[in-house]
């Protein structure tokens, strides 16, 4: 009998020892688990006001394993001394630019002698004083035609002159220097009195110190040198001077 009682109670001292052994086993356990464990919510992306923890701050996170996704910053803008320059035609001042000339502005070429639509200087009788201003600009000199019945105004340029009637229309027109053009072919300043007769349509029995030729509105005029007979001027007349 006390040899029985023995052995119980070294058994139940066995039981009691590994009831405490897996208990103290099981205490241990918990916290490594843990530790080791992996939060389910992860950290939120580094800012400038929450920058990312470092190895050292937090032992939970693995930041070789898993690196936290990175916010891509957006490059600040350009200055405008480093943006780039912007293509564009190259540009030129006012001041320096100069008018082109077009068709309107450019003398037409010199024709042949027509009574039907005579002209001279490229001015045609009846013309206004604006075609003229815009071919050749203001007048040098205006003054009025002496001694004449009609109120005539002359416009002097550098070696033409223009007459204006009382409405402004053109009744006279007369080259007397070099270098004009007469706007008809072949025609010119100190020429032979005998070639502008023949471009007049003139036969030479004509020839005198002044050649004359009827046109549509007046007449077309040209003073020969009495020595040389050379042409001194050309004029075009209306039909009433």
């Amino acid at each position: 009998m006390p040899y029985s009682l023995s052995v119980q109670l070294r058994t139940w001292s066995a039981l009691l020892l590994t009831v405490s052994l897996v208990a103290c086993s099981s205490t241990t356990s918990e916290p490594q688990a843990s530790q080791t464990s992996v939060p389910s919510t992860l950290p939120a992306a580094p800012s400038a006001s929450h920058p990312l923890p470092s190895a050292d701050r937090d032992p939970l996170v693995n930041v070789h394993e898993n690196p936290p996704a990175t916010v891509k910053e957006s490059a600040p803008p350009a200055s405008a001394s480093e943006q780039p320059p912007v293509s564009s035609s190259p540009s030129v001042e006012a001041a320096t630019m100069q008018p082109e000339e077009t068709p309107d502005d450019a003398a037409p070429p010199a024709a042949s002698f027509q009574k039907k639509s005579p002209s001279l200087a490229h001015l045609m009788l009846g013309q206004s004083d604006k075609e003229v201003v815009r071919r050749y600009g203001p007048p040098v000199e205006a003054y009025p035609l002496p001694g004449d019945d009609q109120a005539v105004e002359i416009w002097e340029y550098d070696g033409f002159s223009v007459g204006m009637n009382d409405k402004d229309s053109i009744v006279y027109v007369e080259i007397s220097a070099e270098g004009i053009d007469t706007g008809i072919r072949g025609l010119s300043y100190g020429m032979q009195g005998s070639q502008a007769a023949e471009l007049l349509g003139l036969s030479p029995d004509e020839l005198t110190n002044a050649l004359s030729v009827e046109v549509a509105g007046g007449w077309l005029k040209i003073d020969l040198d009495p020595d040389n007979q050379k042409v001194l001027s050309f004029k075009l007349l209306k039909g009433d001077l």
